[in-house]
């Protein structure tokens, strides 16, 4: 799927985002429900925690945010680690979105954001500590193109973390089928990768002392929420729609919603964290 596509599809919902699911978190992804968290905008920067404790983040470091969104993660480590982070997006809506958040939260001396595509990012080799990348891969056309882009901007030692939706079995009939190129389509994603397969995709790539995290329970309340406002919404959509009032985008989007809790609770995708270093 090309990435005009991708970029009209984050620009299109971008306010629906904002009004109904991120809040201030500005985080666009799922939450993580672990032990101790009491609401939404807890799971959501959950995520950052877990992944910043994951990679063990220190103020030295240096961060690629490969897919910013809207830059809540990148800001989120600014403030919390004092640590310079360079944010990218393919998207100039969310771009300036994120420049907008970075002064008004007063880390825009640590953070800075680039529109430009992950796939060829432009940078020297060997520029960053850690690349960082919360559910932006799976909108890469191959999962490889992003590994190799990941390992040639790291340094020695750096390390990667990956959080996303991996493929864990192939459908086994039609209905499970439709339901799951209706979640790509809705989603704007080409497809999703096995876990199995992004695993040696990144051996293939040198990368080493790799692990990985199931996060699938975690992410469920979060699935959940999407599926029980495009329930709702969806059936509104197909009527805005064929008063051409809004675009089939938005149709598309809220059918995914329903179809992503569909093909994850019949095991068919999950949710994982990568963790590797070079």
């Amino acid at each position: 799927m090309g990435s005009d596509t991708i970029t009209k599809y984050y620009d299109y919902t971008l306010p629906f985002y904002r009004f109904f699911y991120h809040g201030k978190s500005n985080a666009i992804h799922y939450g993580f429900w672990s032990d101790g968290v009491k609401n939404h905008q807890e799971a959501l920067l959950n995520v950052n925690k877990f992944l910043a404790d994951t990679v063990k983040i220190k103020s030295y470091d240096t961060v690629l945010d490969a897919g910013c969104g809207i830059g809540g993660s990148a800001i989120w480590l600014a403030q919390n680690y004092n640590v310079r982070v360079d944010g990218i997006t393919i998207s100039e809506n969310q771009l300036e979105e994120a420049k907008n958040l970075s002064t008004k939260y007063k880390v825009n001396l640590l953070v800075n954001f680039y529109q430009r595509d992950f796939l060829n990012t432009q940078f020297n080799d060997s520029s960053y500590s850690i690349v960082w990348a919360i559910e932006s891969v799976c909108h890469a056309e191959d999962k490889k193109d992003f590994i190799k882009e990941a390992y040639r901007v790291l340094k020695s030692g750096g390390r990667l973390i990956v959080d996303d939706g991996f493929l864990l079995r192939s459908p086994k009939n039609e209905h499970e089928q439709k339901d799951l190129d209706a979640f790509l389509e809705g989603m704007a994603l080409s497809n999703l990768t096995f876990e199995s397969d992004f695993k040696k995709s990144l051996e293939e790539a040198g990368f080493k002392n790799i692990k990985i995290y199931d996060k699938v329970n975690e992410t469920l309340p979060s699935v959940k929420k999407i599926y029980k406002m495009s329930i709702f919404s969806y059936p509104l959509s197909i009527i805005l729609e064929k008063l051409r009032l809004t675009p089939p985008l938005l149709t598309k989007n809220n059918l995914a919603g329903i179809t992503q809790y569909r093909i994850i609770k019949n095991g068919i995708m999950g949710h994982r964290v990568f963790y590797a270093e070079k």
